[in-house]
């Protein structure tokens, strides 16, 4: 039996959190839980071993002269880092898919 009057709680307020950290730590789980994601990441790691120069493209806002390897570094490392962002997107969404649909059986919807 549904009630009359259903008083939804907004996502921030249900999850006792705001937003970003919930977002913060459904990424932190998955280099711990995705084989796939840490061999990314180790990848990317190994990059910047061999090229610098190529993580400083990221973590300064100085312009840089790159040679040609470090250029095709740099291309593979961005094609690495969407890939990441990809899987964090998925983990995200899936999370919220589960969350949402537990939230509506304790809401006695489903």
């Amino acid at each position: 039996m549904v009630p009359d009057e259903i008083k939804f709680e907004t996502f921030v307020d249900a999850q006792s959190t705001a937003f970003q950290e919930y977002v913060s730590s459904v990424i932190a789980k998955l280099p711990k839980t995705d084989k796939d994601y840490r061999s990314i990441q180790n990848k990317i790691s190994g990059i910047y071993e061999q090229y610098p120069k190529v993580m400083d493209v990221f973590d300064t806002e100085q312009a840089a002269a790159l040679t040609e390897q470090e250029c095709a570094a740099l291309i593979t490392v961005v094609g690495l880092r969407n890939q990441l962002v990809e899987m964090e997107t998925q983990a995200i969404y899936f999370r919220g898919c589960y969350d949402g649909v537990g939230y509506l059986q304790k809401a006695g919807i489903l």
